[in-house]
């Protein structure tokens, strides 16, 4: 089936976004990508894209909400969605707004990189880095790949946790998150470690079964978009998120229409306001659709649109 898209203008958009604010309760949607907008192979479908494309010509704001890096999700932005939008990267550590600035930048302090480096240093544990663009990664099996980028030159390599302090010392590399994995019989080690982390200014968030996140206390995808909706005067109860995993699930569950997929892991469903569709079957189009189709227009319940 051919597929064809017609790119708007960000004047064309802006005009539609008027339009689209009258017409439709949901006035965002926001996407987390591994697992949500993205199949199992890392790809937007052309059903995710045209779904997104349609929103933001209709009027709806977009977001991408991730935990990857501003380099990896700009890529998708280029060279998948062309559109204009909000892009929450680092867990909301960082936000760009659809003008290209940075409306917040929230780096993890010196002091509490090197405790939480000083007290993993002889764990053994994978630990990576996230700066904004790359990420510095010591392995001790020497695999250094990470969940999103996989081998990438963007990937820095560190032969010992030495060397993540030289980078945590670098004044020109600010460093927003550190992220921890272990094979799955270290698992409750790992978790048993970070749970001495707790008393530390932090969140840790989980993104993957063997793949824990550390950001600066308070910073999270809802951070982030309360911050969008104060920008944009849109209350978060007409925001429409989807997510998967652990660090989507305090956005599913405070959103106005929090949407997990398919596979989504028991917690987050069980807090979202529907269910949709996997990641490899466009559970993000399958719902958009619906609600751009009128199913939802704020005159019928929430339980009225149906997946």
């Amino acid at each position: 089936m051919l597929l064809f898209f017609t790119l708007l203008t960000y004047d064309e958009c802006n005009e539609n976004y008027v339009r689209g604010y009258q017409k439709y309760m949901i006035k965002l949607i926001g996407t987390d990508l591994d697992g949500t907008l993205l199949d199992s192979y890392s790809r937007i479908s052309p059903e995710n894209v045209e779904s997104i494309r349609q929103a933001v010509a209709s009027g709806l704001v977009y977001s991408a909400c991730s935990g990857r890096t501003l380099y990896s999700v700009n890529k998708f932005f280029k060279n998948d969605l062309k559109v204009p939008g909000y892009k929450v990267v680092l867990n909301g550590a960082v936000v760009i707004n659809p003008e290209g600035d940075r409306v917040i930048n929230a780096p993890l302090s010196h002091d509490l990189i090197e405790e939480i480096l000083k007290r993993s240093e002889f764990s053994n544990f994978k630990i990576v880095l996230d700066g904004l663009d790359y990420t510095q990664v010591y392995d001790p099996t020497r695999n250094w790949t990470t969940y999103f980028e996989g081998n990438s030159r963007h990937n820095l390599h560190a032969s010992s946790i030495n060397e993540l302090r030289e980078k945590n010392d670098d004044p020109n590399f600010d460093i927003y998150k550190i992220c921890f994995s272990a094979s799955p019989d270290r698992l409750p080690e790992l978790q048993k470690k970070l749970e001495s982390f707790t008393s530390l200014p932090v969140t840790i968030s989980r993104s993957g079964n063997d793949y824990f996140e550390i950001n600066a206390q308070d910073i999270t995808k809802l951070s982030a978009l309360q911050r969008i909706s104060e920008l944009e005067s849109i209350p978060i109860s007409q925001f429409m998120c989807f997510g998967d995993y652990g660090n989507d699930y305090d956005m599913i569950r405070e959103v106005g229409y929090g949407v997990a997929m398919g596979n989504a892991i028991e917690k987050v469903k069980d807090v979202a306001w529907k269910v949709s569709k996997s990641n490899n079957e466009n559970g993000v189009a399958v719902v958009i659709k619906q609600v751009l189709d009128g199913y939802f227009d704020g005159s019928a319940g929430k339980s009225d649109l149906d997946i």
